[in-house]
């Protein structure tokens, strides 16, 4: 009896004791955040749905829930308007805080995931700055091309480093929240060998996430279309309902680039003028674009093709992520490029502006 008696105490301190929910309390340090809708969303398989909301007042807020599971969530909102914000951290039932300074980033504190994921958002946020700064030096006309091309090997070095740190700590953390979450947000920057090792490490249960199954899958397809790989046909509809083939371009110019973007894509519309100025200087014989939509509104993907005046042709199936030129291309991020030389051969994915331009001036100068 005694000892039926000792269980049962420890029974209920056990569930005494368990946290029943979680609360979220948050700083604000800057003072125009006052009235602002904060809110706690989650983002599964590329859809974002929110979980609770409420309103910054001085400088506070706090969130109290219920959480099934541990998971990845965002605390989220919009300052100054239209300008998104969203920071992840790991959500399950305890107390946690966050603190949000005058840039806008946050630091959670409360459990071991969360401070490793920090600790990554601290080197992350780190890279983002040195890239801003570089990227305004780089604009800036008073440096010398020497010192423009300085700078552009600078950035090349920063955006090797940080994909390093992406391996890294997927890698080090997988089958984990944290590993698993970096793992499926950096994974279009790594190469395929990369994805297969750590793909490797992964158990059953990881593997069973729709998105890292959806990654997974695709490794077979970007084997066929990797760089030096020849390029694989797909035909889709102009806004006029014409049928255009990828074949229809390969061939008539030394490259041409396959542009997959869509209207609702923000790194999209900031890439246009990059990618404006480099049709406009290298367009014809050398050089073109076929731009391939993950739209789903053709209002808004013609009407976007307009506001932008982006003058090469456009080619869309009006469905989203299942579009087959990005199935074909296993693209699972935009905006997202494939350069295909003359001879039909995959010369690069993903390659950044100036070396495009570089590949373009090589095949230019072997000609004189």
């Amino acid at each position: 009896m005694k000892n039926l008696l000792i269980i049962f105490i420890s029974i209920l301190c056990f569930y005494s004791c368990t946290p029943k929910g979680y609360t979220i309390e948050g700083k604000v340090n800057n003072k125009a955040l006052n009235g602002t809708t904060i809110f706690l969303k989650e983002r599964i398989n590329r859809v974002w749905t929110s979980i609770d909301s409420t309103v910054i007042e001085n400088q506070k807020f706090i969130f109290k829930g219920v959480s099934d599971s541990a998971k990845i969530a965002y605390i989220a909102y919009e300052f100054p308007t239209e300008n998104r914000i969203r920071q992840p951290f790991i959500l399950k039932n305890g107390q946690l805080t966050v603190s949000i300074d005058t840039t806008n980033f946050m630091i959670f504190d409360g459990t071991d995931q969360n401070d490793l994921l920090q600790t990554y958002q601290n080197v992350k946020i780190t890279f983002s700055n040195k890239a801003e700064e570089l990227f305004k030096e780089q604009n800036d006309s008073s440096n010398s091309v020497e010192k423009r091309l300085s700078i552009t090997k600078e950035l090349e070095s920063l955006n090797k480093e940080e994909i390093q740190l992406d391996i890294k700590y997927s890698t080090e953390n997988v089958n984990t929240l944290v590993g698993t979450h970096i793992f499926m947000n950096s994974f279009f920057a790594i190469t395929t060998a990369e994805k297969e090792s750590i793909v490797a490490l992964m158990n059953d249960e990881t593997k069973k996430v729709r998105r890292i199954s959806e990654i997974i899958g695709d490794l077979a397809t970007e084997k066929r279309v990797a760089v030096g790989s020849m390029y694989t046909d797909f035909t889709l509809a102009n806004f006029s309902g014409d049928s255009i083939s990828l074949s229809d371009f390969v061939g008539k110019s030394d490259y041409i680039l396959i542009d997959f973007w869509a209207s609702w894509c923000g790194p999209c519309i900031q890439s246009f003028p990059e990618l404006k100025k480099l049709y406009n200087n290298y367009k014809g014989v050398r050089f073109d674009i076929l731009g391939v939509s993950l739209d789903e509104n053709k209002e808004a993907w013609i009407g976007a093709i307009k506001s932008h005046e982006l003058t090469w042709n456009h080619i869309t199936d009006l469905r989203g992520w299942k579009c087959e030129g990005s199935r074909t291309y296993a693209v699972n991020s935009i905006p997202n490029t494939v350069l295909i030389n003359k001879e039909g051969k995959i010369v690069g994915r993903n390659l950044s502006f100036i070396e495009i331009e570089k590949i373009l001036n090589k095949k230019e100068t072997s000609k004189q």
